[in-house]
């Protein structure tokens, strides 16, 4: 995810009065409301340096949040050339990121800020965008220099030293790490993308590589690209201590007759995608749950942009994706599973080239949740990737899937 936030907290489950349905079709018009209502949160949330960050925050993730900003503003149609508020607040979020000590002699964005190896991506991905946008003149030549030293850090990361080799072509929190994770991986990938599009390259060794880690952590029984390692598949009733990996996954209906999956862990048992539906104002994330919802939208965005969109591994992780919406009509999953905002973001561009059903249906799956979900000010929120990392990631990530529908930014157009 975001951030390396291990010390997951412990919320109640429940709900508070009836959840509001959301429309049988969302229209163009409520759609374009929420952007608008969204990139003006964002301009309130600017800071006198040029950040766009919560204040509660300090320091800390300011580059990253200020790209994630900078990026939905991107995606709603402004230049930082714009006379306008929006494109004068983009001029000084670029100049924030572009300012002196954000980034390593190296390249490596995500050190200042601590925002780690997903911040450098971020940030990496929000300097492409911007230079695609046509950047101020004035700041071309120091934008380009930039995003293409730090394009090249996220090439030599990928080459670290792994201990395991099913690790090997993946990227994790620190560019020297010595393992890989699925969520860090898509950043770095879509940042390299977003890089070619710019104008950089990057060798086909990188991309195939990537695609054989994912491959590596593809569990096939299941159809979905799990976080780290590949999930076993053991006999329900036969399960033996494996720490917290996946044993099986069980599919059932509720009481709604939706179809839900209680996945069996090691030891303990717990539900992916609970029957409860709760409102995106209230999403409570279950303690300790790892959600192959997102991870699988990850895995088969990586391969699209490996070049093997039609592999076994993403056709059967799309078939999990669209089997999973189906199983919600009203499209209250994402609000109880974990990293929802992080998990409607991927699952939009994972599926936004697959085709139909899996393309109309995944942009309709992130526009019921959140134009259900937003606040009155603009913004979103939940009550853990809001609580650990602010308005302002829950809200660009929000804007960045709405914004599907223009197709402006580079990372949904097509390979």
């Amino acid at each position: 995810m975001f951030l390396a936030l291990w010390l997951f907290t412990s919320f109640a489950v429940g709900t508070s009065g009836a959840v509001p349905e959301p429309p049988a079709s969302t229209g163009a018009d409520r759609v374009d409301a929420a952007v608008q209502g969204g990139v003006a949160f964002l301009l309130t949330q600017q800071q006198a340096s040029g950040a766009i960050a919560d204040t509660g925050l300090g320091a800390k993730y300011q580059t990253a949040l200020t790209a994630f900003g900078g990026l939905a503003l991107l995606g709603a149609g402004h230049s930082p050339q714009d006379k306008s508020p929006e494109g004068v607040a983009l001029r000084r979020a670029l100049n924030f990121v572009l300012t002196a000590g954000r980034q390593t002699a190296d390249g490596y964005y995500g050190a200042a800020d601590l925002s780690m190896m997903h911040g450098h991506a971020v940030t990496t991905l929000f300097l492409c965008e911007a230079l695609r946008a046509g950047a101020d003149p004035e700041l071309e030549e120091l934008t380009r220099r930039k995003a293409g030293a730090a394009h090249q850090f996220t090439l030599f990361a990928q080459g670290a030293r792994k201990d395991a080799s099913g690790d090997i072509g993946g990227w994790r929190y620190r560019p020297d790490a010595r393992d890989s994770d699925v969520p860090v991986t898509a950043w770095q990938l879509l940042s390299l993308y977003a890089g070619t599009k710019a104008g950089f390259t990057v060798p086909p060794a990188a991309g195939n590589a990537a695609a054989q880690y994912l491959k590596n952590v593809h569990a096939s029984a299941f159809g979905v690209f799990d976080y780290g390692p590949k999930p076993q598949v053991l006999r329900v009733g036969s399960l033996r201590p494996e720490g917290k990996k996946v044993a099986s996954r069980t599919p059932y209906l509720n009481v709604r007759g939706q179809v839900c999956y209680t996945c069996h862990y090691t030891p303990a048992v717990t539900n992916y995608y609970p029957p409860i539906l709760r409102g995106p104002d209230s999403m409570l994330l279950p303690p300790g749950d790892r959600n192959h919802f997102s991870t699988s939208a990850m895995g088969l965005l990586g391969m699209r942009l490996c070049g093997q969109p039609r592999a076994p591994e993403a056709v059967s992780a799309a078939a999990f994706l669209l089997q999973t919406m189906k199983a919600d009509p009203t499209a209250r999953i994402i609000a109880n599973g974990s990293w929802p905002f992080h998990a409607a973001f991927f699952n939009t561009l994972a599926l936004q080239q697959f085709g139909e059903p899996h393309t109309s249906l995944a942009q309709q799956f992130a526009e019921r949740n959140f134009v259900v979900g937003q606040s009155p000010d603009g913004s979103w929120t939940d009550n853990f990737e809001g609580r650990q990392i602010g308005r302002v990631y829950c809200t660009s990530l929000a804007v960045l899937s709405l914004e599907a529908k223009y197709r402006r930014l580079a990372i949904y157009a097509p390979p």
